[in-house]
């Protein structure tokens, strides 16, 4: 099979032929770029996405000038629209250049899926840079799962990257541009041992591969292998997860529920959960146990583990969530207040219904709770609580309102949304759903019954 039979059998195979799709191809004039513009162009009419080239310069390399002007001409010359982003030297940093210029390039890509409303974006890795970025993870250390190397896609902005090469080598190609007299331009700064990859590329695969010439083909068998056995272990880890997560908005869990499983599952069960919820967070071992310490700490009924980015990993008595607190809040918090007039029932939401009645017309309504009210303090109206709130208590003593929310072991982030239940002159008659206060007959009351029940 010629590599041009199978690249367009991998391509359909991974739902990419669609003439329906806006694709961008990512295209630095070096070979493996070229050579995948030139095998996307000659895809059949009816399988050929809508293409256009995105190409950066770095100007890290004087070099870079005449590689933006060979392509740009070359895309005049075979009518494809070029977009092209420089690079200001003036944001050059002095160390991680490698990385900078990453998320520079990435951070276009990005921003030309929205602009030109694209489904993909597609990039030139192949199969020799799969087998060195394996090597990489495997050196620096990190997560199992990244050494399955790069997937075919994932998620970018509003669209997807694409990596329609990875089943082809570098010989492949070169190979294949040879046969095919594709134009392109060699990096001397892929010859360079200042950069990590660059040494695994030209030192230490080399190395292994005089070892055994497979060693290339093997890293990727593994990894596939590998990705395989991680996606059953995830199916099998969601299934057990449905008894520990009581909510997915945010993510909250049951911490007995955890705890009770093995200790050798817990910190699967919980990165998982964490990979759930924020793709791109960090569940690095050392985290990871953190948040299973405060889980087991009865001395600390409450606590957080921040985890970067505004994400947090936070215990409240028996339950725990993984959200980003100041977002969650800045959405959560629902300022309300509506009256509830006599002989009245109103919806509180979540499934409860209040109803405000008199004492004679209530003798079959039970839970109820009696109140004694002047004339005055009507009528009664639920609202958000607030900081001065306090609640009467048998003894005519009074409780704040937060201090009966964290006696009574209420989230956190449900705090944020308790409603209560007032007189028109302020004085606050229930906590709803947590505690009621004590409002005895007193000279010129009249006794009043308050349901608190499902809908």
């Amino acid at each position: 099979m010629t590599l041009e039979t199978a690249f367009y059998q991998h391509f359909q195979e991974q739902g990419w032929a669609n003439p329906q799709q806006r694709g961008l191809v990512a295209v630095s004039a070096g070979v493996d770029s070229m050579v995948l513009l030139s095998l996307l162009l000659s895809l059949p009419v009816a399988q050929r996405p809508q293409l256009a080239v995105v190409h950066v310069n770095h100007q890290l390399r004087q070099q870079s000038v005449a590689e933006a002007a060979f392509l740009q001409q070359w895309c005049q010359a075979h009518d494809v629209p070029f977009t092209q982003k420089d690079w200001p030297i003036d944001q050059h940093p002095e160390h991680g250049t490698e990385a900078a210029a990453r998320d520079f390039r990435y951070q276009f890509f990005a921003q030309q899926l929205q602009q030109q409303s694209a489904d993909w974006v597609a990039t030139a890795h192949q199969a020799d840079e799969q087998a060195e970025t394996i090597l990489l993870k495997l050196i620096r250390g990190g997560q199992l799962a990244q050494l399955t190397g790069m997937a075919d896609q994932r998620p970018l902005a509003t669209g997807q990257v694409i990596h329609p090469l990875l089943p082809f080598t570098k010989a492949q190609l070169i190979a294949y541009a040879r046969e095919h007299a594709i134009p392109w331009y060699e990096d001397a700064s892929n010859q360079s041992l200042i950069a990590s990859r660059n040494r695994v590329r030209h030192e230490l695969l080399p190395a292994l591969q005089r070892e055994n010439p497979q060693v290339g083909q093997h890293l990727r068998d593994y990894a596939n292998q590998l990705a395989a056995t991680l996606a059953v272990a995830d199916h099998a880890l969601d299934t057990q997860l449905t008894a520990i997560v009581s909510q997915w908005s945010p993510l909250t869990g049951e911490s007995d529920r955890l705890l009770r499983r093995p200790a050798s599952e817990q910190a699967l069960l919980l990165a998982r959960l964490i990979k759930r919820v924020a793709p791109g967070e960090s569940t690095r071992e050392s985290l990871i146990r953190q948040c299973l310490n405060l889980l087991t700490n009865d001395q600390r009924p409450t606590g957080q583990v921040d985890f970067g980015q505004g994400w947090a990993f936070c215990k409240s008595y028996t339950t725990f969530q993984f959200l980003q607190p100041k977002k969650f809040e800045e959405k959560s918090v629902e300022h309300f207040s509506f009256m509830v007039d006599l002989n009245q029932w109103r919806s509180v939401g979540n499934g409860w219904q209040l109803g405000f009645l008199p004492a004679s017309h209530l003798q079959k309504q039970s839970p109820h709770n009696t109140v004694a009210l002047t004339l005055t303090q009507l009528p009664l109206t639920v609202r958000s609580w607030q900081p001065t709130d306090r609640l009467r208590l048998a003894t005519g003593h009074h409780q704040s309102v937060r201090r009966v929310l964290i006696n009574a072991k209420v989230p956190q982030e449900q705090r944020l949304k308790q409603a209560v239940l007032v007189t028109a002159t302020g004085e606050v008659l229930a906590v709803l759903g947590v505690k009621w206060s004590v409002w005895p007959p007193r000279p010129h009351t009249k006794n009043y019954h308050i349901v608190w029940k499902r809908e």
